[in-house]
């Protein structure tokens, strides 16, 4: 495997794992009877579940700087989204206000969506970085 498609394997199991995680802290959301609003939904769709998949075909297929900056952003974005509403601003999606029976698989799940796409969006930056030159 060429370091190229390496580099790209590892977003995609980047990419994987947040999948995962992010199963694991909807369901959090499902049992602890928290609802998103229909934008934080679409934001969820296209930006957290959708980009990084997208980000890592173009990668694999296209352009492994221009795939990795993608992933880097969208890793971002989704760190940014997900410390605000669980960490920071007063709602029902923060950890702290979740019931307490709940409040224990929802922070978890939380802290790990935080920790991978801060992982994702260090590692994809560190791509593009990486890769600006042609010969890499």
């Amino acid at each position: 495997m060429t370091p190229a498609r390496s580099d790209a394997a590892f977003l995609a199991i980047i990419a994987a794992l947040h999948l995962l995680i992010g199963g694991g802290h909807q369901y959090a959301h499902v049992v602890a009877e928290v609802e998103n609003t229909p934008l934080q939904v679409l934001f969820i769709l296209i930006v957290i579940t959708i980009a990084p998949w997208a980000a890592t075909y173009i990668a694999w297929k296209r352009n492994l700087k221009i795939g990795a900056a993608l992933f880097s952003a969208s890793m971002a974005a989704s760190f940014v989204f997900g410390f605000v509403l669980h960490f920071v601003l007063e709602s029902p999606d923060l950890y702290s206000n979740v019931v307490p029976e709940h409040r224990g698989l929802f922070l978890h799940s939380a802290l790990g969506l935080a920790l991978v796409e801060f992982a994702g969006f260090v590692y994809g930056a560190h791509l593009a970085w990486k890769w600006r030159q042609p010969n890499g």
